[in-house]
């Protein structure tokens, strides 16, 4: 009895299965009509509703994989037919000018995502392909992102006024929006498909991070393509935010008249607008209080004599680097025209000059003094006496990383510091790692050929470096001290090399052999006694284990145990060890930072000053900057 009914459940089960699939069918036959509407809603809604030809996946990470791989494939037909069916029909019913604004970087976009969608099928041929690989070798061509998410508000404008003015362009749009996909979609919004893509992959990666088991040896990969993938989305962001900022300044220089600097002085030039403002202002020199408004930016203060219309004349600029803001603390005082006003003092650091500034309200006062302030501090950041570096505040052109987090320098105007004297660039927040200064600095990304090595945030990673270089710059540093490196003008597969200390420089090529799988099938090894899965495993296997099972000529206790950067750092709360691969350590201790991976997450290998080596929590360490070794 129990048997039958267990068979009668399952039938019902099974007509049960089939009615929803004959339901669902009929009701989304009508998206499958429309090829790039069901690929537009498919990249912005996810990929769960859709059938493909390709089997179902039966674990949650494969879904979360099949989703990433649908909506590629989706999002980059949507590229060719914004590029086929209205980029390329188009061109003879607008500007150039137009055509070029509107359209901006599709061609490019569709390029770069063809070629990353051929990347990501590799991974139902080649299971062994790694995801986390194929986003970080297309971290910079998605940088790409940024100049046309700053354009698209202005590509959708001016698509506006164009079918606003001219009806026959309007009815070309509406006639190919009808062709393509039925007119549900226009095209101003497939234009914002592209904006809405590049800021979805970290979540993808994130949702992909959740179903991934700590224990899966791609999972700190992962986690470090999620942060590139963030780090991307946020210098795209602030890409387009600094490009609207930068529109306002150069508008607001087309309304300054009678200005006598030099004709090609931008007033982008110093900085960010901070800042604007009423005030009356007196030099210490001029016994007259003047009416004036005031354009704070990060470098400058601009003075200027308010006309009608919006209009301005320049009277004066004050260099903020070479004044200093002194508060007067005192009542409100009365004017002759007995209104109040609240004071503060704008002084030379050489006490030459100084002017006094007087605004209606005391909130105006503080908002005014805290932005000179910071911007003051933005010139001279404090952190700026725990190093000997040059540092200065810059505008870099091209899109540059952090030398010591290995993040973009984010915006286009004063995205971080640069040493004049060795050239390094930094976060402000990362000054304070920065240590001693030195012409030749050698780290990760400063390094040709480094910066999209996967490799250019570990502390033994040097970047491109010959043997004899190699060897001088580890002739006196203590035995066990190693880098990798990579072999300049090599033209195999062979690209890296281990060089380490001990009695001599040892040099070590690592030997690569690709498996038939494809690209990401690769095994590295020393000798072909043991084979690896990267860089980072072969590098982990011999900090723990004796390299003599490789070299003969090697003591039996040879390892890996010195990276060639170090960092120093200092305690910041007491820690007792929890195991025998952790150390205890007290508040101000200074330890040296030798690994960042290896034990488990957010936990950093350090050396103490007793010689002990284990591992401890990151979040109690305040880093201060690279050692710096005798060379």
């Amino acid at each position: 009895m129990i048997l039958f009914i267990f068979d009668l459940l399952c039938f019902l089960v099974v007509i049960a299965k089939k009615i929803i699939f004959l339901v669902f069918s009929w009701m989304f036959s009508w998206m499958w009509c429309d090829p790039t509407f069901s690929a537009l809603l498919i990249v912005l809604f996810g990929a769960y509703l859709f059938v493909n030809e390709h089997p179902q996946p039966t674990e949650k990470r494969d879904f979360v994989i099949k989703e990433l791989l649908d909506t590629e494939k989706n999002y980059v037909d949507v590229l060719e037919k914004l590029r086929k069916n209205f980029m390329l029909p188009l061109i003879n019913q607008m500007k150039p000018e137009h055509h070029t604004l509107v359209f901006f970087n599709i061609k490019d976009l569709k390029d770069v995502h063809a070629e990353f969608l051929e990347e990501l099928f590799r991974i139902r041929t080649h299971p062994s392909t790694r995801i986390s690989n194929i986003f970080m070798r297309f971290r910079e061509k998605f940088l790409i992102y940024g100049m046309y998410c700053a354009n698209l508000t202005k590509a959708t404008q001016i698509l506006q006024e164009l079918c606003d003015s001219d009806e026959y362009f309007n009815q070309t749009v509406i006639k190919y929006e009808k062709e393509v996909n039925n007119g549900r979609f226009k095209l101003r919004d497939v234009l914002s498909v592209p904006m809405q893509r590049i800021l979805k992959y970290h979540l993808l990666l994130d949702k992909l991070i959740e179903h991934t088991s700590e224990s899966h040896e791609e999972y700190n990969d992962l986690k470090r393509a999620r942060e590139t993938m963030i780090d991307v989305a946020g210098y795209i962001n602030e890409v387009a935010r600094d490009s609207e900022h930068l529109e306002v300044i150069n508008n607001l220089q087309e309304t300054i008249t009678e200005w006598n600097l030099a004709p090609n002085q931008k007033l982008s030039d110093y900085g960010r607008l901070v800042k604007d403002a009423s005030l009356r202002i007196k030099a210490h020199d001029d016994q007259k209080n003047k009416n004036r408004y005031v354009f704070i930016f990060d470098k400058c203060i601009l003075i200027c004599k308010q006309l009608k219309g919006n209009q301005f004349a320049f009277r004066d600029l004050i260099n903020i680097a070479d004044y200093h803001v002194d508060e007067i603390h005192n009542r409100p005082v009365l004017n002759k025209e007995a209104r109040s006003f609240y004071q503060f003092c704008l002084v030379k650091n050489d006490n030459q000059n100084a002017y006094t500034i007087s605004l209606r309200t005391a909130e105006l006062k503080q908002q005014i003094i805290k932005a000179i302030k910071d911007c003051i501090d933005n010139l001279k950041p404090k952190e700026l006496k725990h190093t000997s570096h040059n540092f200065e505040l810059h505008t870099f052109l091209q899109p540059t990383p952090c030398m010591f987090c290995s993040k973009y320098l984010k915006g286009l105007i004063s995205q971080g510091y640069k040493c004049s004297t060795c050239g390094i660039s930094v976060h402000k927040s990362c000054i304070h790692k920065a240590g001693k200064c030195g012409h030749n600095v050698v780290t990760s990304n400063s390094m040709t050929n480094g910066f999209n090595d996967p490799l250019r945030d570990k502390l033994w990673f040097v970047g491109e470096m010959d043997r004899v270089s190699a060897s001088m710059k580890l002739e006196r540093r203590e035995n066990g001290t190693f880098m990798v490196r990579l072999r300049p003008q090599c033209d195999t597969n062979d690209i890296y090399a281990l060089t380490l200390k001990t009695d001599t420089i040892k040099h070590m090529k690592i030997c690569c052999i690709t498996e038939p799988q494809g690209r990401d099938s690769k095994k590295y090894y020393l000798s072909q006694s043991k084979f690896f899965n990267s860089i980072e495993e072969l590098v982990l296997n011999y900090q723990n284990y004796s390299l003599n099972e490789n070299f003969n000529g090697l003591a039996e206790d040879t390892k890996l145990l010195w990276p060639f950067r170090q960092l120093k750092a200092v305690v910041v709360n007491n820690y007792d060890a929890k195991d025998k691969f952790q150390v205890s350590l007290r508040v101000d201790e200074v330890v040296i930072i030798i690994g960042k991976e290896g034990y488990k997450e957010d936990f950093w290998k350090i050396r103490t000053t007793m010689n002990e080596v284990g591992f401890v929590p990151s979040r109690i360490l305040n880093v201060e900057g690279e050692v710096r070794f005798e060379s």
